[in-house]
């Protein structure tokens, strides 16, 4: 895909109208034919990969996916099969980079990148990044620049990016038309979303971070920590959602599903347990988590 290089300055509307967290004054330094994009946010220097697939018209849906810790954009964009599935879906991609513990020192293992979700205890600058300005300006730059529908934006995250998916659900719901995140925890925040967000949450049975019944967590070179049970994470959105008490639905193989619905605004909190998968996205058994959140998705419109 090609592109010129763009110099353009641009105001994000305050919180008020979109429930960002603060004023943000964006600088777009470059549109690169590799799919990096660069933006200044609050003075900040942050990127993200996009994919566009070939003769897309203007007006197309637009997937955010958020790494997990120590990964970035570009990397689950490709390995998740987003690129594929954009083709399939005729929707444009982008994968937002987190910033660092450490901003400005040498990337390392002690040096990786994190989403700042709302979850106690984020090391070093992650605390002050402001990621919701960034999604927010992510957004704003692919609606100037690639005319997506601003109704039909969707927000997909594994772990620290599905915590930070959930964040983003809670402080610009009236941005984002549905959320599937996988393997994260759920911070509710003060202020309640502005409108009912339809849900997907789904983890594995033997993921050892994001636990079934919760528990203490031990990782190796790493602090404990506690992981809370799937029914009192995914309990929190139907809540904030106002949902109905949850039923099983019909699901495939090595699967279970269950679905709360209809929830206020005609949203819906879907939970998937994935049985045999530890701390993954599974592209392939039992699902294609990819594939099973743009159908869930496409159902949903602002």
């Amino acid at each position: 895909m090609n592109r010129t290089v763009l110099l353009l300055l641009v105001a994000v509307l305050a919180p008020a109208v979109f429930g960002a967290a603060c004023l943000a004054v964006v600088l777009v330094f470059a549109i690169h034919d590799s799919g990096m994009h660069k933006l200044a946010v609050n003075g900040v220097e942050r990127t993200y990969y996009l994919y566009v697939p070939d003769q897309l018209p203007s007006g197309a849906p637009l997937v955010i996916m958020l790494h997990g810790y120590g990964s970035d954009g570009r990397a689950v964009v490709r390995d998740f099969g987003w690129e594929t599935e954009a083709d399939r879906g005729r929707f444009v991609v982008a994968g937002p980079d987190a910033s660092r513990t450490f901003p400005g020192a040498t990337p390392d293992r002690r040096n990786r990148r994190s989403w700042n979700a709302g979850v106690a205890g984020e090391a070093g600058g992650v605390e002050h990044s402001d990621d919701v300005g960034f999604i927010v300006a992510v957004i704003d730059d692919l609606a100037r620049n690639t005319g997506i529908d601003r109704r039909r934006v969707y927000v997909a995250g594994f772990s620290s990016g599905g915590q930070m998916a959930s964040r983003l659900g809670q402080e610009i719901a009236g941005r984002l038309a549905a959320i599937s995140m996988s393997a994260s925890q759920v911070v509710v925040f003060p202020r309640p979303p502005s409108r009912g967000v339809p849900i997907l949450f789904s983890a594995g049975d033997l993921d050892p971070v994001t636990p079934v019944e919760g528990s203490r967590v031990e990782l190796p070179g790493a602090p404990s920590f506690v992981r809370e049970a799937h029914r009192t994470l995914v309990d929190r959105w139907r809540m904030l959602d106002g949902c109905p008490a949850a039923h099983r639905v019909p699901s495939p193989k090595d699967t279970i599903v269950e679905v709360s619905a209809p929830c206020r605004n005609g949203s819906e909190v879907r939970y998937i347990l994935m049985q045999g998968v530890a701390h993954e996205w599974p592209t392939n058994h039992p699902i294609n988590l990819t594939r099973v959140s743009w159908e869930f998705f496409k159902r949903f419109s602002l």
